[in-house]
């Protein structure tokens, strides 16, 4: 029992000095823990007595030493099937037609046989039509996903090509397309930084505080974990976490000062705030993408025009069944 007890502390260990690690896991006392200080979060509490850092070694969750890895990206890539790496233009093509295809076969189907000629109840009804929505939703993201591999060239051998597809199925879901292009490139340059991340930089405990006030930050503390305040979180997150993210850049990296060609000077995340997807001025893009930028509202503009014609030939319930609600249903599995 002793030891069992023992090793279950060590598993708990994350990092061990050298001169306090034992040479088996079931050897491990409090006393060889690092000394505790004022600040259990910095370095100065792995310290030793006389001010000197101690070497460290990092643990795994079973107590046995962690090596960092020393590969490269390099090794990983070579470590690859080749066959992962080919692009075929026709491929693509194919699963593009595929979702596209989907999506009408769905609507022609929905919008032939769910009437109340065809389907008198109208709980029914509405029950079959939120399953439209849901499958719509599911076919409007893997068009989603096609666009996203344009963005990555990964579509096809020819930039022109994966432009263009890419373009056109994003506009399609409203989504600016090179817009997206650009900051999505600079998150895979910086995912995770704590300054550059262009997708999520997590605030931290004290700003989160800060910003809402002591009262407001103790009352989310208590309820973080409650049914009501997750609802809320997953609600608000899977509908307006996307829009929010193109029109005010929220979630992002909020250093713009120090963007190129000052096209970042008096400029910060918000609405109102001049950082977002959609003008040319903005400082996530520089000077030369600027009629990218264009070339994307005009998409957006295209489909929005479009859309609006359906609405008014149509009825904005209809419209809000055909398109919104699935538009949000892709919302939701991309926010996932």
């Amino acid at each position: 029992m002793t030891s069992t007890a023992l090793a279950s502390e060590a598993a708990l260990r994350r990092l061990a000095t050298t001169e306090s690690t034992p040479t088996s896991s079931t050897d491990i006392s409090p006393i060889d823990s690092p000394r505790t200080s004022r600040s259990s979060t910095s370095l100065s509490s792995l310290a030793s007595e006389d001010g000197a850092p101690k070497k460290q070694k990092l643990m795994d969750t079973n107590g046995n030493v962690f090596e960092i890895p020393d590969y490269t990206i390099s090794d990983i890539h070579n470590a690859i099937p080749k066959h992962c790496f080919e692009r075929s233009a026709i491929t693509g093509l194919y699963y593009v037609a595929r979702d596209v295809a989907s999506l009408a076969l769905t609507f022609y189907l929905a919008h032939r046989y769910l009437t109340p000629e065809n389907v008198p109840s109208t709980l029914l009804r509405t029950v079959l039509w939120a399953v439209y929505t849901f499958v719509q939703g599911l076919f409007g993201t893997g068009v989603w996903v096609l666009a996203h591999e344009c963005g990555h060239q990964s579509f096809s051998t020819s930039k022109v090509l994966n432009d263009t597809v890419g373009w056109i199925c994003h506009s399609a879901l409203l989504v600016p397309y090179f817009s997206w292009k650009i900051s999505h490139g600079k998150h895979h340059k910086a995912t995770g930084h704590m300054e550059r991340d262009m997708v999520f930089v997590p605030i931290t405990r004290q700003e989160w505080a800060s910003r809402r006030g002591y009262l407001l930050h103790e009352i989310q503390e208590l309820t973080a974990e409650t049914p009501m305040a997750t609802a809320w979180q997953l609600l608000s997150q899977q509908i307006g976490g996307w829009p929010m993210y193109l029109l005010a850049n929220v979630t992002c990296h909020n250093n713009h000062e120090g963007q190129r060609e000052g096209r970042g000077k008096g400029k910060f995340n918000g609405l109102g705030g001049g950082v977002n997807h959609f003008d040319p001025a903005s400082p996530l893009f520089e000077a030369k993408d600027a009629k990218l930028i264009v070339l994307s509202d005009i998409g957006l503009l295209i489909t929005s025009s479009i859309l609006v014609w359906v609405g008014k030939t149509y009825g904005w319930t209809n419209l809000l069944v055909w398109y919104v609600v699935p538009y949000f249903w892709v919302h939701h599995w991309l926010g996932k």
